[in-house]
């Protein structure tokens, strides 16, 4: 198995971006941590709609098999090629999954669980596809967290995702997990409502440093979505 992580980690390294998109009326960024002995099974990543919106997302693989990044890397060249020519979140995921669900191999059950933030210029629309967290903090310090809207890329063929559009106001934050637990996901929570005000490169980092602490594995992968209004 640690031959087929080492060749999932060189193409998790790949996948990733060089640096988030610069959107305005937005202060974003993301990351994700590699492990030296890890299984190469999260990216985030970030593409164009044709109406002109910016998607972020997380890509995570949780089960073993193949090199988990093999499939992140299909996700996300299934994305890229169709965002392009949609508009409507629901029919990306719907497509992206079925893609997903005809290239599975043999009887191997690895799934792409995507969290699918669209960022607008006065809201942001959330679609997962697997039990991804993520909310939004409110410039008074209210939290809502974001729902959950369907299977994991290539579980369910002929799934009907749904999405949800959120108003965003001037000092509301948005962020996202690539996994977690609902406790570990109220930790985050606290924790960037606590660095409220601080560069979102930083706040992405400290999050990324106690979540590791907080799994207290050397090997956890994470991915990390934030974009706050101005």
């Amino acid at each position: 198995m640690s031959d087929v992580n080492e060749v999932s980690r060189i193409i998790q390294g790949a996948l990733l971006p060089q640096a988030a998109p610069r959107i305005e009326g937005y202060q974003v960024a993301a990351g994700t941590t590699r492990e030296e002995s890890g299984r190469g099974a999260s990216v985030w990543d970030w593409f164009g709609f044709a109406d002109g919106r910016t998607a972020l997302l997380t890509l995570d693989v949780r089960q073993d098999g193949l090199p988990p990044a093999h499939h992140l890397g299909v996700a996300r060249a299934v994305f890229r090629a169709l965002a392009s020519a949609h508009s409507s979140v629901p029919e990306l995921l719907a497509h992206t999954n079925e893609v997903m669900a005809a290239s599975r191999v043999g009887t191997a059950a690895q799934f792409v669980e995507v969290g699918l933030l669209v960022v607008g210029a006065e809201e942001v629309e959330w679609a997962s596809a697997g039990q991804v967290p993520g909310g939004i903090i409110r410039r008074n310090g209210m939290f809502e967290e974001f729902g959950a809207h369907g299977p994991p890329l290539g579980m369910m063929g002929g799934f009907k995702y749904t999405t949800q559009h959120i108003a965003m106001g001037a000092g509301d934050t948005a962020f996202v997990l690539s996994h977690g637990s609902h406790g570990l996901f109220l930790g985050a929570a606290d924790l960037v409502a606590q660095l409220h005000g601080k560069p979102a490169g930083e706040i992405v980092s400290t999050l990324h440093r106690a979540i590791r602490k907080a799994m207290e594995d050397e090997a956890t992968e994470s991915s990390v979505l934030y974009a706050m209004h101005h």
